[in-house]
Parts: structure tokens; C-alpha cells; sequence
């Protein structure tokens, strides 16, 4: 029996007209045959769990008298005052479901002892709690800070550590201090100043241990259910207008509130902050357009008003709500839109405000749009501007609860969607949970929490980067307007009890064994339901090992750390004293491969994830040849290969290189050959555009690349297009090149051409290819065409063209292409990893800069929340040119509109790789490099080993545990950006076998392995290169290829080395297995490629 989905859709549901108890026993069938019933959780994956103040904490006045009015005014305060829950639960008659209050609670604000020790049985790695705002500050200002609330929460946070369980906070959660609202709440925009100041009271207090904040809870609750419906705390019903206040408000609060961490405490407290948006799934309810529509503008109205602004690229809200809401304000007679939009220096203030996406999430609808929607609502009002109707299924009950109801299926679209809409942004679900009644045995609970788990497991494989799953709530607590009636617990409490005594349901001891586990078993059974504190959890869990003695003998060693542990960084090069060749020896017996700096890699087969592609790459003027045929013009390598003497290490030309202007058929069955998914290759810009300039288009060159795409699409072969490698129009040199900053109207009028003539077929672009051998080695020290050397002014000036001419590619393709043709776009920036020398501060410092020098400069312009270069780039070339009598810096800083307009300019982080280095700094970097020049600037010595080199050839090191740094690198200072590998390789002499090269592949593979384990979203690698091509400065003189050319035939033959079968194997069990050779050395298309 075969099933094609994993999660189970609406439309298959509905075709079952079965009872919802048959239908929930097919459903547990369908996920235990599409999944094993064991699944395991990703290496990294962490769990929490979650309350919030007012919830559980009551003693709603006590350390201190309550407040009164005189209170107040002379500073007579010491204890917590009156919050918009306090003030909405005393009222009379009780707008609470069961006539209950908050008041005690759980008596968390005393009993939060057992509180933890409850986290500790449950073996959680977080515990997510919130603050209360009138605890912390009677007045609501920091005027007064109440040292018993603030007692309270450094006893709380102390109790977690001490368990190494990690806090946390919520800084916002619901309870609003009253005398705000008196003043309007979060529909006064003077709320934003006084959050941001609570905040940071609370940052100040205990931020030195807690390292993970939630700015708010849940915007749209807030704002639509406390001001819009009165269904919470206010309890106002003002639709329409108050929600959209409140919402804005909130957005910006949330965004002062993460500008002050992020600039006043972030460098010395090194923590993580973003918001919590609640955002639940809607579905069409057929597939007609008007529901399809009508599901996804519900998405953008409920969570993306909120998500939007933070977590796209371009911020700001998205446009079908503030067209909709103005239209629907101007037909109704207001004289301006009822949503209050964001200025361009809001929408610049808040987008980017955030670590990660903190999600909550408890319900499916369906939904849909006819006639009938017209006068349904109340007029103005959040629902008449959506305009939308939706509703759940009673089949979807499970249980005796029908307040959340169970569709998986609806968890792992909304998981996809968020990870879709907004750049793969790493999740953390902070609230997901299910309601019952009271009782121990909560069958419905555990089932809804493994369906659920399930969901998410799925998403992980799909591609979403998950990295926490909090269910809600560790116990009962105080449920808002439903009071005590619903039980979210995996602990019931007893409120009948003066102890409030918690006892674990079933539920805790399932979550016990999935967090202990790592494993998603649906046939799991407690053996016991005696709760105990399971020994070690006080223990830290290493993921690296770091060994600080040579006394051990090698083979003890070795022994011990086979196949237990990936990465071994020693913390001295000189410990190992072996000879590197009876070091290589000694390890690869053990399954282990080292350097000088040790890597551990285990050689059991490893499966790539899901989805993870594999390409091959060229560019153009390494393999086409034809250097002035079909109309192409005269570029800066055929200029600087034509000149005499030849600058050239073997005197050679492109002018035929592959000759794959002519071969490109052979091209496409080699990569066919290889079972590869993706092509890499460039266009030549004076092919295209002989007089460098859209006015004359050649209609040869175009052809040829059609045919190429067009070959590579019919046997489903991906192009990747890189618009620009290496090979600028002469004519544009002659005008200065990428020093000259009109360059950026020039490129980006060669890439419109490519837009219109490709890019119906082309859906993966590369608009640039390594700034900084473009700028440094073209401009900088003269290794590269044009091959000027003007270092510390020229190579500035480009890098800052270069970027400014990418960002202006994307914009264009973003706004005018991507709409009809659907592609993805970004920059390939070479980073090569820098490790310090030595455990000093200034080499570590040394390290973490020259990264910053070379590829930060690039990077961070683009991918960074804040935009820009590095600081201390800048700092340190003004400082230099200073110094050096330069009447401004020699670094062209970017204006504010221009950070603007290059930064989030990607879909993508195109990543090519081939080195590690050593650095340090000292006094003999004084005087060590020209003045001025970029090397200057940076003051780092660097170098690589001789015993890093593999085989016959010194041009690429053997270094695998600095592309694993390089690439957790990347993910942590861009946000777990999605990675493209777009070139990694490895250089040999002639000849067909090459045992180096595919040492070399496959140990740089397994790194990429180890990263995706470790949280990094790799999506595809890319092997430098299909065949050996003319290797710029190097002519012929290396070869990177899985192909051989010989460059002595005519017909420039191409032969598969031994690595082309490895990879093909690759490729194709996309497994990476060590022990492979292959049986046949028979090169051939695999049947159905």
C-alpha cells in the first residue's frame, strides 16, 4: 500500500463522509503507513514549554499596598498594581466565562519552584514565561522600579539556569497596566515610548542571563480581540479603527523595543529577540478563484499584517490590505483610509526586527468569498474589509473539547507558507497546544500533539527551518475569558486545592519520552506514571570536544571519538607531532580524516536531505571559444590573453578554450552524464551586446544561448544563469570598468536584455560572480583582468559598483520580471575561512575582521537586518587614510538610500569556496604590505599549511572543517539565509584517475552534510567544474573537471574521470557513501534522464 502525501489534505477529507472518531482512526493509519512510526528529530532540534504571567502567577497585589490614585502621585508604591486583566475580571457581573479571576491562579509568584522542577521532569531545553508589566513597574514607568517583582523574576530565571534550562521571555504578554489604558492603550502612539522604556528595564534587570526575548505576544489578539470584537482584555468593540491603531503601534513598539536590544545590549549580552505572531491556516474551500483568493488575502490580513513588515524583504504591509481597507474607507465616506500606513521611514524601522519568526498556532478554516459576503459583516469592521467568510468542520473534533480542533494537514501548509513568504526565516513555534477537560487520561491530547509533531517534522524535511517547538502550556492555568473551563495542561492543576497541586496528565509523560528521545514514536506507552527528574539533566550536552592534552595515546583516542563525534578542534596545531603523512595514515584507519586543526568525519553512508540538489558549473569565456565569431566583440580577457609578452602562466588564449560555442550538445549529454539537476554557466556580455549597450542586440549570440537552454530544459536540466562573469566589454574598461559608477546603469541595461530574452525559461539567476576577485585581483593587485594594481582605492571604489550594480539587477528583475516569470535571484560571493591562528584575543580579532574584509564587505550590504558595510571596515580604512594624509576615506561609504537599496537584494546566498586560511595579528604586520593598499587596511598576516595538501597539485588545500565554519558562519550572521553552493573544487595535474579530487569532494560534501545537521539551509552544491577550461591567469595549466579535455584535438575531446562516476553515484543515490567504486569506467545517460 503506497501513499503520496504525508499530510492528509482538506480535499481528501472531505471525500470521506465518515464519523469523526472512524475518521481520526484512518488518519493515525495514514500517518503510521506514510511515516514509520519512529521518527527522529533533527540534531539541534529543541523543545520548551510555555505560560504567561497573568495566567499563573497571580498574587495580582501583593508585595506592596495596591495602588490608589494618591498612591500614585507621591510615589507611595511598592508593589504590583492594577493591569487590564485585573481591572476586566473584577467587574460586575464578570465577563469570564466561570466568574473566575487570576487573582491566585497557579500562585506561580510562589510556587515557581515546583514550576521548574516541573520542567526538569519534563526534560525541556526552554522554559517560555512572560513578565508583568505592573510587577516590574507599579507606575508603569521606570520611575519606580519594584525590587520584590524584579526579586521574583531573578529567582525564577536563577532556578532555570541552575538547571541548564534556558529562559524565555515574553516582555509582553496581554496585561497591559491599566493607567495605559486609560490613556488608550495600544491605540495611543505614545504607547511605543513607553513599552520601549518597560523594555528596556527589563533588558537592564535580566538580560545578563536570559538571551532569548519575545518582544510581544500575538499583535492580532491584542488589537483585534481586545479593541475590534471585545472578546479580550479591554474588551473594546471598535472594528476597523481601533485594531488597525493598535496594530501599527504595536509594530513599531516591537521594532523600538529590538533597535534597543540590538544597539544598547546585544554586544554585551550576545541574546536573540523577535515577536510572536499567532497565525492559523486558511484553505479554499474549492478551487475556484474567488476562494483561492479569498484564502490567501485572509493569510495577508490576519498574519502577514503583521508579518509582512517584519520579514519580507521589501517590509512594510502587504499591498491588498491597504488597498482593500482604503477602497472600502473612501466608499463609506471617511475622508482618508482607516489604516494607518507606514511612512517609508517606518517601514524602514521595522522591517528586519527580528531573529528568527516566533509562531503560535491552533486552528485550520475554510474559507471562501460569493455574493453572500456583501452586508454579512458589521460596517466598518476588520471582516466587511476582508471580506471573507470561513469556518472549521465539526469533523475535525477529536475528543470532548470542541475549542481546538485537529488538522495537521493545516500546521505543515502554514509551516511551508511562513518559510515561503519570508526567506526561509528560522521558526521557533512557541505556542501549539489543545484543549480539554479536566482529567489525567488525555488520549486526545497526545494524539493531537503527535498528528501535530508529525506535521512538523514534515515541513523540517520539506525545507522549513524549524528550530523549537513549545506546546502550550506546561500546566491548566487561567484560559482569558474561558477561565478555568479549558485545560491546555500538560500538568492539571487543582485549583480545589490550597497547595494548587499539579499532577502530570499522561500527555507529560508521552512529551517526556519525545524530548528525551529526539523520536516521534506514535506506539510509545509509558511504562510508569511515576514522574522523577531523569539523572544528568544538570549535565551540558558539547557538540565539539575540545582536547587539551597530548598525553593520550593517539589510539585511545581515535577509538574512543569513531563515529561519535564529527568535529574535533584542537586547540593547539602543535599537539599532534606526527608526521602529516602518518597522521593521515594513523586517522584514515580509524574512519577519521584530520589537518593540523582536527576534523573527525565518519564514513557510514550519510543521505542528503529531501530536495537537496546537486549542479555542476563553467563560464563563459573558460569554455566557449568563437572569441570574435557570430558578431561577439572584444572583451578584458580576450584583450589581456592578446597582449605581448602573455601575462598567462602557459601563454594561452580563450580564443577556442572548449569550444563549446560549437559543442555545447556534447555540453548538455555530459551534465545529462552526471544526472545533475542544476547548469551553471554564464553569458558573455559582448556576445550578446557587441557595442557593450542594449542599442544593437546580436541575434547569433541570443540563438546560441537559447539553444543551450533549451537543450538543458528538454532533457530537465535547471539553468543557472550567471549574468556576469569576469568577462567585461573592453570598450566599458576603457571607461574605467567597475571603478566607474555608471557601470551600474551599463550592467543593469545588459541584464534587462537577459531578463526579456531568458528569463521565460531561466528561473535561477547569478547576477554577479565574486566581487572581490572582480575588485581586488582586477583592480586591486593586478592577478586578474583588466589586472591594475591600485589597491586600497580602486578595489574600494568597485566593490561599492559592483554591489550597487547587483542591487539595481535584482530591483529590476524583482519589480518587472519576476511577477510573470517566477524566478529566484541573487549574488555569488567567494568567502574563504579564516581561523585564528592561536587562541589570542588578537588573533581571534585578526580572524573575525579579515572575514569581515573580504566577504562581509560584500555580504553584509546585502544580507544583514541592518544593511550596510561592517563597521569596522569602515573604521578602520577612515582611520588609515587619516592617518596616511588623505583629506577622506579612501572607503566610499553607502549613503542611508543606498544601504537601502542594496540591503535584502537576494533570495539566496550564492556561496563559492575553495580555501582556509590561518591568521593572526602582531607587531610584524607593521609595515608588512604596501601603503595604502586593502591588506594594509585589514592588518591581518595570513597563510595556509603545506600539510593541508593532498596529491600532486598545491593550488587547493584539504580543508573541510573551514567550509563547515564557513558555512555555520553564514547562517548565523545572515539569519539562516538559504545557501547555494555555486562553486567548490579541486585542482590536479592531467589525468584520469583522480583519487584526490574526489577525497577532496567527498570530505567537503560531508561538511556540507554536517552544517545542514547543524541547522544550515544548504540547498544545492555545485561542483567547480563540468571539464577542465581555461583557468584564467593559469591557462591550461590546472584542471578542475570531472571531465577531461584534450586540448591537443581539434574536437577537444572531453573523458570522464574517475570523480565523474563517484559524483554520478552521488547524484544519483543522493547518498554519500565512502566505500563506493565504481564497477564500470562505461560512461552512460541513466534511463529516464
Amino acid at each position: 500500500m503506497k501513499f503520496e502525501h504525508r499530510i492528509i489534505s482538506e480535499e481528501a477529507v472531505t471525500m470521506l463522509h465518515l464519523p469523526s472518531s472512524y475518521l481520526l482512526a484512518l488518519l493515525i493509519l495514514l500517518c503510521i503507513l506514510t511515516n514509520a512510526t519512529s521518527r527522529e528529530f533533527p540534531k539541534g532540534f529543541l523543545f520548551g514549554a510555555a505560560t504567561a504571567s497573568y495566567q499563573i502567577e497571580g498574587a495580582w497585589n501583593i508585595d506592596g499596598k495596591h495602588a490608589t490614585i494618591r498612591n500614585i502621585k507621591f510615589k507611595n508604591v511598592s508593589g504590583k498594581t492594577e493591569n487590564i486583566w485585573d481591572r476586566a475580571c473584577h467587574k460586575v457581573p464578570s465577563p469570564v466565562a466561570d466568574n473566575s479571576t487570576g487573582d491566585i491562579a497557579n500562585d506561580s509568584y510562589k510556587l515557581y519552584k515546583r514550576d521548574v522542577e516541573m520542567i526538569r521532569e519534563l526534560g525541556v531545553d526552554y522554559y517560555r514565561f512572560s513578565v508583568s508589566w505592573t510587577r516590574i513597574l507599579p507606575t508603569s514607568f521606570p520611575d519606580y522600579i519594584n525590587e520584590a517583582g524584579v526579586a521574583y523574576y531573578n529567582n525564577l530565571i536563577d532556578e532555570l539556569l541552575k538547571y541548564n534550562i534556558e529562559p524565555m521571555l515574553t516582555i509582553y504578554h496581554w496585561d497591559l497596566p491599566q493607567k495605559l489604558q486609560d490613556m488608550g492603550g495600544w491605540t495611543n502612539p505614545y504607547i511605543i515610548d513607553w513599552y520601549a522604556d518597560y523594555a528596556r528595564v527589563l533588558f537592564q534587570k535580566f538580560g545578563d542571563r536570559v538571551k532569548n526575548w519575545i518582544t510581544i505576544n500575538e499583535p492580532k489578539e491584542i488589537c483585534f480581540q481586545g479593541y475590534a470584537i471585545g472578546t479580550l482584555a479591554p474588551a473594546y468593540t471598535m472594528s476597523g479603527v481601533a485594531d488597525y491603531l493598535c496594530g501599527k503601534n504595536v509594530l513599531l513598539a516591537h521594532a523600538k523595543a529590538y533597535h534597543i536590544y540590538d544597539k544598547e545590549f546585544r554586544p554585551t549580552q550576545n541574546g536573540n529577540i523577535s515577536i510572536t505572531i499567532s497565525c492559523q491556516w486558511y484553505e479554499p474551500e474549492s478551487d475556484r478563484e474567488e476562494d483561492i483568493n479569498a484564502a490567501n488575502e485572509m493569510i495577508l490580513f490576519e498574519c502577514g499584517q503583521y508579518g509582512h513588515p517584519i520579514f519580507t524583504d521589501s517590509g512594510d504591509y502587504p499591498e491588498i490590505v491597504k488597498q482593500r481597507v482604503a477602497a472600502k474607507s473612501a466608499e463609506q465616506g471617511f475622508l482618508r483610509s482607516r489604516f494607518p500606513e507606514l511612512s517609508p521611514e517606518e517601514v524602514q524601522y521595522i522591517r528586519g526586527t527580528s531573529d528568527f519568526f516566533g509562531l503560535n498556532h491552533y486552528s485550520t478554516f475554510l474559507t471562501y468569498r460569493n455574493e453572500s459576503v456583501v452586508g454579512y459583516y458589521e460596517i466598518p469592521s476588520y471582516n466587511d474589509d476582508v471580506g471573507v467568510l470561513f469556518y472549521d468542520k465539526e469533523e475535525w473534533s477529536i475528543g470532548s473539547h470542541n475549542r481546538v480542533k485537529t488538522t495537521p494537514w493545516g500546521f505543515y501548509k502554514l509551516l511551508r507558507q511562513i518559510s515561503n513568504f519570508y526567506n526561509n526565516v528560522p521558526i521557533i513555534i512557541t505556542e501549539n497546544g489543545f484543549a480539554t477537560l479536566t482529567g489525567f487520561e488525555d488520549n486526545d491530547r497526545i494524539t493531537h500533539l503527535r498528528l501535530y509533531l508529525n506535521a512538523l517534522l514534515d515541513a523540517i524535511k520539506d525545507g522549513s527551518d524549524i528550530r523549537l517547538y513549545t506546546p502550550w502550556s506546561l500546566m491548566d492555568n487561567f484560559e482569558w475569558m474561558s477561565g478555568y473551563t479549558q485545560r491546555f495542561g500538560l500538568y492539571e492543576v487543582d485549583y480545589d486545592s490550597p497547595e494548587l497541586t499539579r499532577t502530570p496528565r499522561k500527555s507529560a509523560f508521552i512529551f517526556k519520552e519525545i524530548v528525551k528521545s529526539r523520536t516521534l514514536d506514535f506506539d510509545y506507552k509509558p511504562e510508569s506514571y511515576v514522574m522523577t527528574i531523569d539523572e544528568g539533566k544538570a549535565l551540558i550536552n558539547f557538540k565539539t570536544i575540545k582536547v587539551r592534552s597530548t598525553s593520550i595515546p593517539y589510539s585511545d583516542w581515535a577509538e574512543n571519538l569513531k563515529c561519535k563525534e564529527r568535529w574535533i578542534i584542537f586547540e593547539r596545531q602543535t599537539m599532534l607531532r606526527l608526521p602529516f603523512a602518518n597522521l593521515l595514515s594513523l586517522l584514515l584507519s580509524f574512519g577519521i580524516l584530520t589537518s593540523a586543526i582536527g576534523v573527525c568525519v565518519c564514513h557510514n553512508p550519510r543521505r542528503f536531505p529531501e530536495g537537496f540538489m546537486f549542479s555542476t558549473a563553467t563560464a563563459s569565456y573558460q569554455i566557449e571559444g568563437a572569441w570574435n565569431v557570430d558578431g561577439k566583440t572584444e572583451n578584458i580577457w580576450d584583450h589581456i590573453c592578446h597582449k605581448e609578452p602573455s601575462p598567462m602562466a602557459d601563454n594561452s588564449t580563450g580564443d577556442i578554450a572548449n569550444d563549446s560555442y560549437n559543442l555545447y550538445k556534447r555540453d548538455v549529454e555530459m551534465i545529462r552524464e552526471l544526472g545533475i539537476d542544476y547548469y551553471r554557466f554564464s553569458v558573455s556580455w559582448t556576445r550578446i551586446l557587441p557595442t557593450s549597450f542594449p542599442d544593437y542586440i546580436n541575434e547569433a549570440g541570443v540563438a546560441y544561448y537559447n539553444n543551450l537552454i533549451d537543450e538543458l530544459l528538454k532533457h530537465n536540466i535547471k539553468p543557472m544563469l550567471t549574468i556576469y562573469h569576469w568577462d567585461l566589454p573592453q570598450k566599458l574598461q576603457d571607461m574605467g570598468g567597475w571603478t566607474n559608477p555608471y557601470i551600474i546603469d551599463w550592467y543593469a541595461d545588459y541584464a534587462r536584455v537577459l531578463f526579456q530574452k531568458f528569463g521565460d525559461r531561466v528561473k535561477n539567476w547569478i547576477t554577479i560572480n565574486e566581487p572581490k576577485e572582480i575588485c581586488f585581483q582586477g583592480y586591486g593587485n593586478g592577478t586578474m583582468a583588466p589586472a591594475y594594481t591600485m589597491t586600497g582605492v580602486a578595489d574600494y571604489l568597485c566593490g561599492k559598483n559592483v554591489l550597487l550594480a547587483h542591487a539595481k539587477a535584482y530591483h529590476i528583475y524583482d519589480k518587472e520580471f519576476r511577477p510573470t516569470q517566477n524566478g529566484n535571484i541573487s549574488i555569488t560571493i567567494s568567502c574563504q575561512w579564516y581561523e585564528p591562528e592561536s587562541d589570542r584575543e588578537e588573533d581571534i580579532t585578526a580572524a573575525n575582521e579579515m572575514i569581515l574584509f573580504e566577504w562581509g564587505q560584500y555580504g553584509h550590504p546585502i544580507f544583514t537586518d541592518s544593511g550596510d558595510y561592517p563597521e569596522i571596515v569602515k573604521q578602520r580604512v577612515a582611520a588609515k587614510s587619516a592617518e596616511q594624509g588623505f583629506l577622506r576615506s579612501r572607503f566610499p561609504e553607502l549613503s542611508p538610500e543606498e544601504v537601502q537599496y542594496i540591503r535584502g537584494t537576494s533570495d539566496f546566498f550564492g556561496v563559492n569556496h575553495y580555501s582556509t586560511y590561518l591568521a593572526y595579528r602582531n607587531e610584524s604586520v607593521v609595515g608588512h604590505y604596501a601603503v595604502p593598499s586593502y591588506f594594509d587596511d585589514a592588518g591581518v598576516i595570513y597563510y595556509a599549511k603545506d600539510e593541508w595538501a593532498i596529491g600532486t597539485h598545491n593550488r587547493i588545500k584539504t580543508t573541510p572543517w573551514g567550509f563547515y565554519k564557513l558555512l555555520r558562519q553564514i547562517s548565523n550572521f545572515y539569519n539562516n539565509v538559504p545557501i547555494i553552493i555555486t562553486e567548490n573544487g579541486f585542482a590536479t595535474l592531467p589525468g584520469l584517475e583522480d583519487n584526490d579530487r574526489i577525497t577532496h569532494l567527498r570530505l567537503y560534501l560531508n561538511a556540507v552534510l554536517d552544517a545542514i545537521e547543524d541547522g544550515s539551509d544548504i540547498r544545492l552544491y555545485t561542483s567547480w567544474s563540468l571539464m577542465d577550461n581555461f583557468e584564467w591567469m593559469n591557462g591550461y595549466t590546472q584542471r578542475f573537471g570531472f571531465y577531461e579535455v584534450d586540448y591537443d584535438s581539434p574536437e577537444r575531446t572531453r573523458t570522464p574521470r574517475k570523480s565523474a562516476f563517484v559524483f554520478k553515484e552521488i547524484v544519483r543515490s543522493r547518498t554519500l557513501d565512502f566505500d563506493y567504486e565504481p564497477e564500470s569506467y562505461v560512461m552512460t545517460i541513466d534511463a529516464g534522464k
